[in-house]
């Protein structure tokens, strides 16, 4: 395990609650999954070394950065809903995206935001994305709950995201566009652990002499795009064209008088 975590439960100072440990816990542990840079550097706030400090204060933060140093990454912790945080109803999270900017002293649109709450929904999340598009950043909402099963070793991810577009290019030469790849919807918990977004790779990591597979990153469905009343109406035709083309096929074949 990291010598972040390490610290942190060597600590002899009383703990924060079970949740938000297990947040920090699996935060930093994306955070280094995702090849994040954790260097302590002004005016970034470095990743706790002790639990009760850190948490002294909510909301509290820790910073990280990219590998290339283009964009900063700021990890909040709430205890309380997304939906009450302080603001207004869809400008929260355009507010704490300012706030990171200014304190950080990078433009919004290097600022990526990751929020982790105890509950949220994806109508609130939907809604105060939309006040994000003119500042040009990003936000990631995470559950408390989420972390529950980062935690658990057995449950972490065996993917990485295929970065080298080298090896990318190699494989197309040879079997041909990466559309053809299976799927994997942007919501899956692992895509979400590592940040995948819709186009990207994702590359298992295999033991010794295992097969590595490859997977696609593609948006998720939406319940709309799903079950609606012409799609089910397609959905009969095409069965029914099918059953008359088989009751055909069978007739034609059983009987060779048929015509």
């Amino acid at each position: 395990m990291s010598t972040w975590i390490d610290k942190m439960h060597s600590s002899t100072l009383s703990e924060p609650s079970p949740a938000l440990l297990q947040a920090l816990q699996g935060a930093v542990c994306m955070a280094q999954d995702r090849g994040y840079v954790m260097q302590i550097g002004n005016p970034l706030t470095p990743p706790p070394t002790n639990t009760k400090v850190f948490f002294r204060k909510l909301p509290a933060h820790f910073d990280v950065t990219d590998k290339l140093g283009q964009e900063v990454i700021r990890f909040e912790f709430w205890d309380v809903p997304f939906n009450k945080l302080p603001g207004e109803t869809g400008r929260l999270v355009a507010k704490r995206v300012r706030r990171t900017a200014r304190h950080t002293g990078v433009a919004t649109a290097r600022v990526r935001l990751v929020l982790l709450v105890p509950h949220s929904t994806r109508q609130q999340e939907r809604l105060e994305r939309r006040a994000l598009k003119s500042l040009g950043a990003k936000v990631e909402v995470f559950l408390h709950q989420f972390f529950v099963r980062v935690n658990q070793p057995h449950h972490l991810p065996r993917c990485e995201l295929l970065r080298n577009q080298a090896m990318l290019q190699r494989f197309q030469d040879r079997y041909g566009s990466a559309a053809n790849l299976p799927k994997i919807s942007s919501e899956d918990f692992v895509c979400r652990y590592l940040g995948a977004v819709p186009g990207d790779i994702l590359l298992s990591t295999a033991a010794f002499g295992e097969m590595r597979s490859w997977r696609l990153v593609v948006p998720p469905l939406r319940s709309h795009d799903i079950y609606t009343e012409e799609l089910e109406q397609r959905v009969r035709q095409q069965r029914n064209s099918t059953a008359a083309f088989m009751t055909y096929l069978r007739t034609i074949t059983e009987d060779p008088d048929h015509y």
